[in-house]
């Protein structure tokens, strides 16, 4: 508070959490082999088939990005309780993955189509907001809201009342979140057998979003 100038400054925060509307996959391959050579083009083989199943579903080449890959010999320690048979046969071990960005139904059949192509390593989810702004918006929204009911619960209780509001700032954390464009998945998404296992399904989880203010109001 400032007596001299009648005013009372309010720092406020507030969280709000929004159900996802965005996800990002990673779809992935894991193999092995007796060499390098012989892992490598396996890998190289289901990778191609997974790539070219999302392109016939519709999905553009700039829309897919590599997350990982990597190839090596596996060590002592990994093969000392594996069968001679399989000591042979994985001495290598190949990993490659992809990640892309959709809305979550359309994301679902993406995985779909991935597994059918051979995909065999699912990543965890990563989960965004198609217009994160927004979101931030409201959580400041109600920041300041808070703030205005805290600044007036001090005035009353100094026999006084808030005036207007004369100053507010804020502060915002960096945003994780980005916009896509989502495409009309193709045909295939109907056509695709899936008599063997049901669909995949993605529960969206909850974005948090935080807002922070500083306030100050004039007293009257």
């Amino acid at each position: 508070m400032n007596q001299q100038n009648r005013t009372i400054e309010i720092a406020a925060s507030s969280s709000l959490e929004v159900t996802a509307d965005r996800v990002t996959i990673t779809v992935g391959y894991h193999n092995y082999g007796p060499t390098h050579e012989i892992a490598f083009a396996e890998n190289a083989r289901i990778a191609a088939a997974i790539l070219k199943a999302w392109k016939d579903a519709g999905v553009p080449d700039q829309d897919i990005s590599t997350n990982s890959l990597t190839s090596h010999a596996r060590s002592e320690d990994e093969l000392k309780d594996a069968p001679p048979a399989d000591r042979k046969q994985k001495q290598y071990v190949v990993d490659q993955s992809w990640k892309i960005t959709r809305k979550v139904d359309v994301a679902q059949k993406l995985l779909d189509i991935a597994v059918d192509a051979g995909a065999n390593d699912i990543g965890e989810q990563e989960w965004h907001l198609a217009d994160p702004d927004a979101a931030q918006a409201q959580a400041y929204t109600s920041a300041l809201e808070k703030a205005r009911s805290l600044a007036d619960q001090i005035a009353k209780s100094l026999g006084t009342k808030i005036g207007s509001l004369l100053y507010v700032s804020n502060e915002s954390r960096a945003s994780n979140f980005e916009t896509v464009t989502v495409e009309a998945a193709s045909a295939r998404f109907a056509n695709t057998d899936r008599r063997v296992r049901p669909e995949t399904k993605l529960l969206p989880q909850k974005v948090e979003n935080s807002g922070y203010v500083r306030a100050i109001f004039a007293l009257e």
